[in-house]
């Protein structure tokens, strides 16, 4: 067959090894950078594009210009240096070009248009640089082989991109790479089949072997820099693009401020666990972990601070919760805790309690001590749940309990939990029905005086009767309507309401309405009292807004700055609920207030408990010193009545001298002179 006895008696072997290394070499980098071309898109494109028009140039022109040096026709050759570097640059543009093409959105013609372009340009510099090479003597073409080296060359080059288009894998890169290498030695061996040369008379002398070797080695090491290139460009960028895939998988996968896992983790990896459990995979534990009093902070601190909290609280749940076991931050404030490995009820009960307390420890950032606290509520796969939503459903219900229950502490789901959690939805839902259709009624207390049981004033109470749960308390239902954000209007209604009210009683007769925190750090609360006052011409100094030491609590100085403007109304200010919080003493120095209401809790322990009789002494002492009033809540005995008035307290109220009434019972009553147990 001419190609083999071409290959065999008119080449110099080693320079065909030369060439074949060459190609094989050049065909599978060309091909990686031809698939990533192929599969680029924008500026990125024509970027790759250009460095594989470049490698695989330079590779084929290297891989056919070695070959065609180990040629060894009987007669002197010379090189045409213009051709030749043209035969290079129309490797270079023609496989380019047919990358180009290549990658057009056309999946049946788009690699037969673009491996045609390939195929001909490889073809193209072949014959032009054989053009370039000069031989002295009767050059004869076979054009059988011509065009057969043409077609194997297009339908070689087609194939390869159809298979580099395949998105089947790496493998298809060396497959399409072995393509390419036949594409390129099928042309250049088919083409020089049909090319002879017959030397004429009187030249023996072939072509100088060592210039020609020389020549090959040189070219095969600037063609081999050339590949180089490509391959170490195509590295650094898959190292560079691995580890920017790596960050952006890690952004994707983590908090942004924490470091934690992030919702999105978080699911993926409940989502396993829970799919593991159908394959007798381990119980585990799903701990929801909500901070308690963090708003304060922000609102006090601001929220760099806040930040730097939140990070100080991820790196405490870390070092509470075991290493292999999974911390997230779900939200703002919230935090999640996926424990693995068999987990059983006194284990994930133990974390809990090491969360609780890591959870307690002061902090101090920029010379700030923050003490904050955190519950946690606990349920376990599969005995609580098997599925992610059942869980993070009882776990929720576990971490309301906990909050509800004093915070600062944990609890483990049970199911009579969920009956809790239904009655507080539907107590929400009907408390804002309650709203809309104004279920709420108000009932009034008298406050008597200690020296001659006269009405001296009324204290307004709250009272609702749902449809769906009876008779609610006041103490169940106020704590809901501050959660949802109906206190303010609730409050505004009882106090435009009761006012009215008063307006129709005896002048000497005064009006307590209770203030919630909520209420009290409205700033629209002054507004809403003088408006109230104005529609129903009642006077100021007929009004009295009582307190707690709780609602001072949160925030004093807001506190402070609504009690002053209340006070230049005219209205009086009590503090309720006197001697159980923490700060009394300098609540009565900086705050406008004119009374103390002595709690319950210390009343009905007297007279037969030492303790709690030598702290309404003191209080009445401590009121009296002071020029405020005092007033003894919650009597409901006749000792405790004779106890109180030998202690000059100035008005007694409970269910002794008169049980809450409804306006038209207490205004039938206003008239009369009230005796006891009557």
């Amino acid at each position: 067959m001419r190609i083999i006895s071409c290959l065999v008696e008119d080449h110099n072997i080693a320079f065909v090894v030369m060439a074949a290394l060459m190609c094989i070499a050049g065909s599978m980098v060309s091909a990686t950078l031809f698939r990533r071309t192929l599969t680029e898109g924008g500026t990125s494109r024509v970027h790759w594009c250009f460095l594989s028009a470049v490698t695989a140039g330079a590779a084929t022109w290297a891989t056919h210009f070695i070959a065609m040096l180990g040629y060894q026709p009987n007669a002197p050759v010379t090189l045409d240096g213009v051709l030749t570097v043209v035969s290079a640059l129309i490797a270079v543009a023609g496989i380019g070009l047919g990358l180009i093409l290549a990658s057009v959105q056309l999946p049946r013609f788009a690699p037969l248009i673009g491996g045609s372009t390939i195929g001909l340009s490889i073809g193209a510099m072949h014959y032009v640089g054989m053009f370039a090479y000069r031989v002295d003597g009767i050059v004869q073409w076979d054009w059988r082989y011509v065009i057969a080296s043409l077609v194997v060359a297009m339908a070689c080059s087609i194939y390869a991109l159809r298979l580099l288009r395949d998105d089947a894998g790496h493998h298809r890169s060396m497959q399409a790479g072995a393509v390419l290498a036949l594409a390129i030695v099928g042309l250049h061996f088919a083409g020089m089949a049909g090319f002879s040369v017959s030397a004429m008379e009187g030249y023996s002398q072939g072509p100088d072997s060592e210039a020609f070797a020389a020549m090959a080695a040189a070219i095969g090491m600037v063609a081999l820099l050339i590949i180089g290139t490509g391959v170490s460009t195509y590295l650094l960028e898959r190292r560079t693009s691995t580890e920017g895939e790596s960050r952006i998988a890690h952004i994707a996968m983590h908090d942004a401020l924490t470091n934690l896992a992030n919702r999105h983790q978080f699911t993926d990896a409940l989502h396993s666990q829970c799919a593991a459990l159908g394959d007798e995979g381990a119980p585990f534990a799903l701990m929801m972990v909500d901070l308690d009093r963090f708003k304060p902070i922000n609102d006090t601190l601001g929220h760099p601070v806040g930040d730097q909290v939140l990070q100080r609280i991820a790196r405490r749940l870390r070092i509470a919760v075991r290493d292999h076991d999974m911390v997230a931050r779900i939200g703002g404030d919230e935090f999640a805790v996926i424990a693995f490995d068999g987990m059983e009820r006194g284990t994930a009960t133990a974390i809990a309690k090491r969360i609780i307390e890591i959870l307690a420890r002061p902090m101090v950032i920029n010379g700030n001590v923050i003490e904050l606290s955190g519950s946690v509520g606990v349920a376990i796969a599969p005995e609580h749940g098997a599925t992610p939503e059942a869980l993070i459903q009882h776990a929720d219900i576990a971490l309301y309990s906990a909050k509800n229950n004093g915070r600062d502490t944990y609890r483990v789901f049970e199911p009579m939990l969920m009956e809790t959690i239904k009655r507080r939805r539907s107590l929400e839902a009907a408390l804002r029905r309650a709203c809309m259709r104004d279920e709420f009624t108000i009932v009034y207390q008298p406050v008597f005086s200690s020296l001659n049981d006269e009405i001296t004033a009324a204290e307004a109470l709250l009272r609702w009767t749902c449809p769906d749960h009876g008779e609610i308390p006041p103490s169940e239902f106020i704590p809901i309507a501050e959660e949802l954000g109906l206190v303010s209007r609730i409050g505004a209604d009882v106090l435009r309401q009761a006012c009215k009210d008063a307006a129709g009683w005896p002048d000497h007769i005064d009006l307590a309405v209770n203030v919630s925190p909520v209420q009290l750090l409205d700033p629209r609360l002054p507004q809403m009292v003088a408006q109230a006052l104005a529609d129903s011409g009642l006077a100021p100094e007929r009004l009295e807004l009582e307190i707690t030491e709780t609602a001072l609590l949160n925030n004093d100085e807001a506190a402070l700055r609504t009690l002053t403007q209340i006070r230049k109304l005219g209205v009086s200010i009590s503090l309720d609920d006197f001697g159980t919080g923490y700060s009394s003493l300098s609540y009565l120095h900086r705050f406008p207030i004119s009374r103390i209401k002595i709690d319950k809790s210390f009343i009905q322990r007297v007279p037969g408990d030492s303790g709690s009789v030598s702290i309404v002494r003191a209080i009445t002492q401590l009121g009296s010193s002071l020029n405020m009033q005092i007033t003894a809540e919650g009597i409901e005995t006749e000792s405790q009545l004779a106890f109180i008035r030998e202690q000059g307290c100035d008005h007694v109220q409970g269910f002794l001298t008169g049980r809450p009434i409804a306006s038209a019972d207490f205004l039938a009553r206003t008239g009369k002179r009230v005796v006891v147990n009557a």
